[in-house]
C-alpha cells in the first residue's frame, strides 16, 4: 500500500486541477469532478500519515483546495449578488 499511496496523491491533485479549471466554465460538470477528488486526497492523506511519509509537497492537501474551489466560486457569486 505504501508504493501505491503517493499515485493516488497525485490523482487527486489531477483531478483537483481539472475540477478548478472546469468550474470556471462549467459549473455543474464540476461538482461531480470533486467527489472522486476528495477521496483520492483524502485517502492519500489518510495512507500518508498511517505509513509516515515523510514528502516536501503533500499533493492530498493541495487537491483538497483545489476540489473546494467550485463551492468557494458558488459561496462567492451568493455573496455579490
Amino acid at each position: 500500500m505504501q508504493k501505491i499511496t503517493p499515485v493516488l496523491g497525485w490523482i487527486g491533485l489531477s483531478i483537483g486541477v481539472l475540477v478548478a479549471i472546469t468550474s470556471f466554465v462549467f459549473p455543474q460538470i464540476a461538482f461531480f469532478g470533486m467527489l472522486p477528488g476528495f477521496l483520492f486526497s483524502s485517502a492519500y492523506v489518510f495512507f500518508s500519515t498511517r505509513f509516515q511519509l515523510e514528502t516536501k509537497f503533500n499533493p492530498g492537501i493541495f487537491g483538497m483546495l483545489l476540489n473546494s474551489t467550485p463551492f468557494a466560486i458558488m459561496l462567492y457569486m451568493q455573496l455579490t449578488k
